[in-house]
C-alpha cells in the first residue's frame, strides 16, 4: 500500500515539474481553461462511473485514484497542448487526436489500468475516443472564449 500512495503522489507531482518551462504568461493564460476541463472531467468521471462506463480505483482518500490523474497529467498535458498548438486549430485537432488515439490504443487505458486508477468496461475504446475528442473541442472552445473577453475587455481599457 505504501507503494501506491508514493506512486500516486508521483503521478500528481511530477507533471507539474514541467510547468516552469511553460512561462508565467502561458501559465495564466491557459490555467483557467486546464482547470475547467480537469474539473468537466471530474464530474464526467462520476456520471460514467454512475453509467458503469468505468470504473475508478481507491486512491489515497478522500481522493479516488483518477484525481490523482486528472489534477497531475492530464491538468499540465492540457496546459501544454494549448500553449504549443492554441491559435492553430488544424494543429490542435490533429494533435489531440494522435493523443488521444495512443492513450487509448498503444497503452494509456492498459496503464490506468494496471495501476488500479481506472479502466473502461461499459464503452468501447472508439466511445471513449469520441468523448476524448468532444473534451479536446470543449477544452478549445473554453479557451477561445476566455480569450475573446480579454480581448474585449483590454480593448474597453484602452
Amino acid at each position: 500500500m505504501k507503494n501506491s500512495k508514493l506512486f500516486y503522489i508521483a503521478l500528481l507531482i511530477l507533471p507539474w515539474l514541467t510547468v516552469p518551462f511553460l512561462g508565467r504568461d502561458s501559465f495564466k493564460k491557459y490555467l483557467p481553461a486546464a482547470i475547467f476541463m480537469s474539473t468537466f472531467t471530474k464530474a464526467l468521471d462520476f456520471f460514467g462511473e454512475k453509467k458503469k462506463w468505468w470504473r475508478i480505483g481507491k486512491g489515497i482518500p478522500p481522493l479516488n485514484s483518477v484525481n490523482f490523474f486528472n489534477f497531475g497529467p492530464y491538468l499540465v498535458s492540457s496546459l501544454w497542448i494549448l500553449k504549443l498548438t492554441f491559435g492553430k486549430f488544424p494543429l490542435y485537432l490533429i494533435s489531440n487526436l494522435i493523443l488521444h488515439i495512443c492513450f487509448i490504443y498503444l497503452g494509456g487505458l492498459k496503464f490506468l489500468k494496471r495501476y488500479k486508477i481506472a479502466s473502461i468496461d461499459g464503452i468501447t475504446k472508439s466511445q471513449y475516443l469520441t468523448l476524448d475528442f468532444l473534451r479536446a473541442l470543449l477544452l478549445y472552445a473554453f479557451q477561445y472564449i476566455n480569450n475573446m473577453s480579454h480581448n474585449t475587455k483590454n480593448l474597453h481599457n484602452k
